[in-house]
This record gives C-alpha cells, structure tokens and sequence, in this order.
C-alpha cells in the first residue's frame, strides 16, 4: 500500500510539473506577439492588420490577415496566417516559422504569384531588450521558391527562383554575417520594351530575354554601425557580372530607426513639402562613413556586342570604335580626374578594349571618409576628392 502510495504521489508530482513547465512555455499572450510582429513590420516600412488574433497551441493564428507598403492604400489578403512555434525569452519572442504555400495578387493588369515562402527563426526583441540587433526584427533564413509577374498575358514577364538569405550571430565578435541569392531570374525584355528603335536594338544584341542568377554576403556590427558588403554579384546569361563591393560604418541601430522615421515623414509629407523631408533625409546620411568600394565588370561577350551594335550604327569597325573610346573617355574624364589619374584610366580602358576580361573601380582612402566631405568635396574640387578617396582603374586583374 505504502509502494502503490508513493507511485501515485510520484506520478501526480510528475503531472504537476509538467503542467507547470507547459505553462511557463505558454506564458505568452498571443494578441501581445500579434502586436510586437505589427510593431516590428511597421519599422520596415510594412502595414499588417488582422480580423481577430488567437492561440492554437504554440502557434499564433491571424485571420483574414493583410499587407501592405506604407503610404499605399492596396492592401494583399493573405487569409488565415500563423506564426509557428512561439516562445519568450528574456530578449523577447521567437517564431519558429512563418510560410505561406502561395500568394496572388492583381491589380493595373500587373499579376504578382509568390510560391513556397518560408521565415525560420524569426526574432522579435522586446522593447528593452538590448541585444544584438539592435532592437530591430531578425532571421535566421529567409525562402522564397518562386516570384512571378505577368502583364495581362499568358506567359510572365519576370520569374525569379530559389531566393534566399540567411544570417548567423558571432556573439563573441558582436558581429552578423549574412548571405543570400537567387539561383536563377529570368526577363522578357521584348515585352516590357513600348520603343520600336529599343526593341530592334534588344533583337541585335540578343537580349529579347534577360536571365541570370545573384549571390551576395557580408556582415554587420551594430556597436559602430560597421557594414560590409563582400560580395554582391549579378551574372547575366551570355553578358557578364557586375560586382558590387563596399565598407561603410555608422550604419548603426539607431540610424536605422532615425533613416525609417525620416521615411515615414517622407511617405506622409504634401507633395510641396516631400522635397525638404529629402534633403533632410540626405542629411542623415552625413552619419555615414566611407571605408572602401569597388564595382567590376567581368565581360562574357557584352563588350563585343556592343561595340558591333555602334559600328554596324556607324559603318564602321568594331576595332574603330574600340580606337575611339580610348581616346573620347579620357579626354573627358581629364577635366575632373587630373593628368595622374587620367592616365591610368586610359591605360586601363585600352587594356580593356584591346582584350575585354574585367574593368573595376576601386576606392580605397586611405582613411575613413565621412559623407559630409565626400559631397563637399565633389562640388569643391573633384580631381581632390579622386584621389582622397584613392580611385584607381583596372583592367583584367
């Protein structure tokens, strides 16, 4: 008796903290998480509303739940929405997963299909949280399987695939690396195209449709703002990459929220005042500061093309106009370049032209410049502003 005693106790003990362990899970409101995710959209310049808001287990359940971009009056209905996998922390609320199988939406004969989109580990930081992103929302992956856009016919005139990004937190460096792409997009250009003369020049170069991929990767640092973009590549088909590269700091939390509040003035100004909402935009940018840059070209037949397009234009060789872009460049870019900086484009243009591998401009100072002297700077004395920034011009490397 005393053994069967002692089970029951065991087992009713066991039943009390389990269901206390379940509750302290569950200690969440779910119209509180709804309101923290409506709070945090909004901070991205995104308007949510919903019908009602309940619980199902672990989950948030929205109906009749709606999207749209701030100072627009189109909203997207997306139905019934659920936040998986909810729980608290002491930094504030994660969601397991947001996805939605698909997503359509007309209107101006402009047709938009999202297929296959997924969020995992989603944040949403208290208001007093503190913590690593700087009160903002944040991710871990981001998915989306397919975009498409049409234009009243049939067929789209835009797809994109195999989107992604995904980021990851090195606490002991306060650092947030990130990465993302597109495995594949796809153009028709000739459709979007209204000009005869554009239309007979995109049929000649080849491109009537456009297609390629993108791949980007950096990190973020949220203590001094420190933003680099390593990679931010887009190759197209039978054309070329074109690679972005660029090191800012200042792009800190607290100029994120400044820069989305401006915006939001912006998005609400009168017509007469949104031109002073943007300078004043333009001078929060001063924040900002200039480590390093670099846009490449790497060519895949674009070149070549285009010099037979202006030949065929002008009876001429190709090799002709190669020969006149040596010398028309330069003779225009002397006038804010100088002489010293003049002649290594040239040198570099020719190299290019004569074997069209890559072309790259880089800027690298030898000391981080603040915007405020960039603008200056270029309005005062461009051939100083060149070199302070260290640009240089390469070809082939």
């Amino acid at each position: 008796m005393l053994s069967h005693a002692l089970k029951l106790k065991s087992i009713s003990l066991a039943a009390l903290l389990s269901a206390t362990a379940m509750q302290s899970a569950w200690a969440w409101e779910a119209e509180a998480v709804a309101e923290r995710y409506k709070m945090m959209l909004e901070q991205q310049g995104i308007e949510a509303g919903w019908s009602s808001v309940s619980k199902d287990g672990d989950s948030v359940v929205l109906e009749s739940f709606t999207l749209g971009v701030a100072g627009f009056d189109t909203r997207a209905d997306l139905g019934t929405f659920v936040l998986q996998d909810v729980s608290e922390s002491d930094i504030g609320y994660e969601i397991g997963r947001v996805e939605l199988d698909t997503f359509q939406h007309a209107k101006d004969g402009i047709e938009l299909t999202l297929a296959g989109l997924t969020i995992d580990g989603l944040v949403l930081p208290g208001e007093n949280a503190g913590n690593l992103y700087g009160g903002m929302m944040q991710y871990r992956r981001f998915a989306l399987d397919s975009v498409k856009v049409g234009m009243g016919g049939p067929e789209p005139v835009f797809t994109l695939d195999g989107l992604t990004a995904n980021t990851s937190v090195k606490e002991s460096e306060g650092l947030l690396t990130f990465s993302g792409g597109a495995d594949r997009f796809w153009l028709d250009l000739a459709k979007l195209t209204n000009s005869a003369e554009a239309s007979k020049a995109i049929k000649e170069f080849g491109y009537e449709q456009l297609s390629g991929r993108a791949d980007m990767e950096g990190s973020w640092s949220p203590e001094d703002g420190r933003l680099i973009v390593s990679r931010y590549d887009a190759t197209f088909d039978n054309a070329g990459t074109l690679g972005i590269k660029a090191d800012v700091s200042g792009y800190t939390p607290d100029f994120i929220k400044a820069l989305q509040e401006m915006q939001k003035k912006v998005n609400n100004a009168p017509q007469e005042q949104q031109q002073a909402q943007s300078l004043a935009m333009l001078g929060l940018m001063q924040q900002l500061n200039l480590h390093g840059a670099s846009v490449r070209f790497s060519d895949a037949s674009l070149t070549q093309k285009v010099l037979a397009y202006v030949a065929a234009q002008q009876g001429i060789q190709p090799a002709d106009v190669a020969n006149q872009a040596k010398a028309i460049v330069p003779l225009m870019a002397g006038q804010y370049l100088g002489p010293e900086l003049t002649q290594s484009l040239s040198a570099a243009l020719a190299a290019y032209m004569d074997n069209p591998k890559s072309l790259e401009i880089r800027l690298a100072p030898a000391e981080p410049m603040p915007f405020a002297v960039l603008m200056g700077a270029a309005m005062g004395s461009p051939e100083a502003l060149a070199k302070q920034l260290g640009l240089t011009v390469v070809a082939n490397e």
